[in-house]
């Protein structure tokens, strides 16, 4: 848009030097200028809002019911924070549900910190309002804020702890 009112200026500028008569003048003289201040404050808009995309913390994304949102062994990019819904936790190779998670929960953190691969399928029970949280975002947060990063650990902690008790083999009576 930008372009367009800039072109439309330079466009102007040539009638003016082309044919110098009153009507021109008075054309150049004021419609040039607003079409260069408009260009100007339409492109400094699309370089705020740009700027502000680049730098935004969390990206907000909605999953209706029964989508995939990763599969197990996809490469790992995110950390995803639930603020409505329920999703499963699904291990492809039992076919199992592992867990349900909801709103104030979160999943994809494991592979971030593990720097590995997805370590399960993700997929929504209900309509899923998540906010997304970037790898790069996700490690500097847990090095910047420890409580969060204690926190973070606690869970995945209590996750392993929960996931080789419930994979356990069950122990014959003695």
């Amino acid at each position: 848009m930008s372009l367009v009112l800039t072109l439309v200026a330079m466009l102007s500028g040539l009638l003016f030097v082309h044919r110098t008569t009153g009507g021109t003048l008075f054309l150049f003289s004021f419609v040039a200028p607003i079409f260069v201040l408009s260009a100007i404050t339409v492109w400094a808009v699309a370089q705020i809002l740009e700027f502000r995309q680049r730098h935004k913390l969390f990206v907000i994304e909605t999953y209706p019911a029964g989508w995939t949102v990763f599969r197990q062994g996809d490469p790992a990019d995110s950390a995803y924070f639930i603020r409505s819904g329920e999703v499963e936790v699904v291990d492809e190779n039992s076919g199992s549900v592992i867990r349900s998670l909801g709103s104030g929960d979160y999943f994809g953190e494991i592979a971030l910190i593990a720097d590995a691969p997805r370590s399960a399928t993700i997929r929504t029970v209900s309509k899923v309002e998540v906010a997304v949280l970037g790898k790069r975002n996700f490690l500097n947060m847990m090095r910047l804020l420890p409580t969060t990063e204690e926190a973070i650990l606690h869970t995945v902690q209590e996750r392993a702890t929960h996931d080789a008790r419930t994979n356990e083999p069950p122990r014959p009576n003695a």
